[in-house]
């Protein structure tokens, strides 16, 4: 081979070597470059708030600051199964379903976020039309409560102790959409309503009387964890890293958005609703605590986690921390 051809050999080499180079260099930072597209399932609660309001809010867009390209899928029943099918890969669940189940097929669902419910702050009330003959806790015997589909959960706590508590017999439960349950008194679809705000509160405006709040508190522990913000860890920790960081820093955000600015809160649940924003309204609504994983109450998760064992549901054998995803799962 003559000089000239080794020379024309080494350049080629060398601007093969010099453009793989850039590819190793360049494609992460172009990757970097490209959004994510994240699905996260909502219902209409204060539980998926957090996920509307980093998508719509037009002054912290805070999925289109971290580079989150959000689909928002409706839940259809158990919000946990959906995420383990693959229906989306965020969710809100509640703590009830993820302490009974967090595992999923080889991986686990941890939560990165949560709600809370204070004692000091029920959201949940028992209420009865005007002018009902029930006018106490044991007149529902023999009477149709109806709740929120999605809060079914809360039922099952709460109604069992209660039954016990108050020999009740003979109550229908009939599950309800949000729709529902604000027509059930005009269209008598329901004698008795058990609901948490935003219902709660507006059911109450309307002249409605409530014969108890605070039942959660009450018949399940003081201050009861409401919803686990979670993805799976596999999602986090090896198919969807860059992702996954994003959604934790978008939505913790939106938690802490949320937690200093409550009347937002009520704002944008009240507009998911298409409940009127009036003033008088807001004032009566609670909200609850927004925490981020940082600030999750651990003791509150092993307090209800201890309260399920003792009613017979679920095990403790796994430490309430175990739920939750550690801070190096999001160190890029």
């Amino acid at each position: 081979m003559s000089i000239k051809s080794k020379e024309r050999l080494l350049t080629i080499l060398i601007i093969f070597a010099f453009a793989g180079l850039l590819l190793v260099i360049g494609y992460p930072i172009y990757k970097e470059s490209l959004p994510s597209q994240v699905t996260f399932g909502v219902d209409k609660s204060f539980l998926t708030l957090p996920f509307y309001v980093a998508m719509m809010d037009t002054t912290r867009n805070y999925f289109a600051m971290e580079k989150v390209q959000a689909e928002l899928v409706e839940v259809v029943g158990d919000p946990l199964e959906g995420l383990k099918r693959g229906d989306y890969d965020v969710a809100v669940v509640p703590w009830y379903w993820l302490m009974i189940s967090p595992s999923s097929n080889g991986d686990t669902v941890k939560a990165f976020g949560a709600l809370e419910i204070k004692s000091g702050r029920s959201l949940d009330a028992v209420i009865v039309p005007p002018k009902s003959r029930i006018t106490r806790l044991r007149d529902v015997s023999g009477k149709r409560i109806g709740y929120r589909a999605g809060d079914e959960y809360f039922i099952n706590l709460i109604m069992t102790k209660m039954t016990e508590d108050l020999n009740l017999k003979g109550v229908k439960y009939v599950p309800m959409s949000g729709e529902e349950l604000l027509r059930a008194f005009d269209e008598k679809t329901a004698d008795v309503l058990y609901l948490l705000d935003p219902y709660r509160a507006y059911m109450l405006q309307q002249g409605n009387t409530a014969l108890a709040e605070g039942l959660s508190s009450t018949y399940v522990v003081p201050n009861i964890p409401y919803g686990a913000v979670v993805m799976r860890k596999n999602f986090v920790t090896t198919e969807h890293r860059l992702a996954a960081i994003r959604v934790k820093t978008a939505v913790e955000a939106t938690l802490s958005y949320l937690a200093r600015n409550p009347e937002v809160a009520k704002s944008y649940v009240l507009r998911l609703n298409n409940i009127p924003d009036e003033g008088e309204l807001i004032t009566r609504m609670r909200t609850p605590e927004y925490e981020r994983l940082a600030e999750i109450n651990v003791k509150s998760i092993e307090n209800l986690q201890t309260e399920l064992v003792r009613r017979g549901i679920g095990t403790c054998g796994i430490k309430p921390s175990e739920f939750l995803f550690a801070k190096t799962d999001f160190v890029r």
